[in-house]
């Protein structure tokens, strides 16, 4: 009978005190949100599961709905917030700034300070292209960050295509298994794993050699410039680089530049990033309290093809 009153492993639940504190950080952050000109929304607890992103699969609480379809609790807001946008706010002229503040639900892993429901808050600058517009997105997160009282962080940038280039050239094409494995190696920074998953790759060398570099951290993670040496042979990677390069110079402009570091290992791990990708880390914490990036072709997909960044 006693076991009937513990909640479900992964469940949240705030009281009292943690209850006040959870809702004076949400105004605060909200005012942020606000502040800077985005307008609030509230999308649905669920939709269908094709909705979501297909790396998010394994993570998904699914359920059949009453029409025999199959539905998920969102794991997640961007890919609501994009099918929102291409749809029913489809006559309201871009760009659109969106935030939302809700619970979102997708499995994690028993481990400290990980929860499967988790409350999220974030924001989608829909139809802003250009580093002005990253560096917009940037400066709001750290700006929420602040606002909640996080002095301590490492605001880590890199660019999807960097990653994406590189297994490209590897050899390994978006639908080979191996691709997951040598990106969680990557992602885990583990590079005898990430040596191991890339063995009988038919693809460049000097790709599979970049990739350990970057997992080992060998001076080319954290520097454009090494970076921009250890990976001339590779155009995509080339072009990424400079993007990102423009993203620093518009940060520096903004005096934003001292609060952030490069790791061009980053790649966020879903599929739908095109560019610019972040990760937050707070002092003290063995795991990332933030991230985001640009995602420009998910918009096209569903119909409204627009520049997209949010967190």
């Amino acid at each position: 009978m006693h076991t009937r009153l513990q909640l479900p492993q992964g469940a949240s639940c705030f009281t009292f005190d943690e209850a006040r504190a959870r809702r004076a950080i949400e105004g605060r952050v909200v005012s942020v949100f606000e502040g800077w000109g985005y307008d609030e929304i509230v999308p649905p607890l669920f939709d269908d599961a094709a909705t979501f992103d297909p790396t998010l699969a394994s993570k998904l609480y699914t359920f059949t709905g009453r029409e025999g379809t199959t539905l998920a609790l969102r794991p997640d807001f961007t890919s609501l917030v994009a099918k929102i946008a291409a749809g029913r706010l489809r006559q309201v002229e871009a760009p659109l700034r969106l935030y939302y503040s809700g619970e979102v639900v997708r499995y994690e892993p028993p481990r400290a300070g990980r929860q499967s429901e988790f409350h999220q808050m974030g924001l989608e600058f829909l139809g802003g292209g250009g580093p002005a517009a990253d560096v917009e997105v940037i400066a709001v997160a750290i700006e929420c960050l602040e606002a909640a009282g996080v002095s301590d962080f490492v605001f880590a940038l890199g660019h999807a295509g960097v990653v994406t280039s590189l297994l490209d050239e590897a050899g390994f094409p978006a639908d080979d298994s191996r691709r997951e494995l040598a990106l969680s190696s990557l992602n885990r920074r583990d590079p005898l794993a990430l040596a191991q998953s890339l063995e009988g790759a038919a693809g460049s060398e000097a790709a599979r050699r970049a990739l350990v570099g970057l997992a080992e951290d060998n001076g080319i993670r954290q520097s454009l410039d090494a970076a921009r040496l250890a990976l001339q042979g590779i155009a995509r990677a080339r072009t990424a680089l400079d993007e990102l390069e423009s993203v620093t110079r518009t940060l520096e402009e903004a005096g934003l530049r001292g609060r952030v570091a490069i790791d061009l290992s980053e790649s966020r791990g879903l599929d739908y990033y095109t560019g610019l990708v972040f990760r937050i880390y707070g002092a003290g914490l063995g795991f990332d309290v933030g991230g985001g990036g640009r995602y420009d072709a998910l918009l096209g997909r569903l119909g409204r093809p627009m520049p997209a960044i949010g967190f």
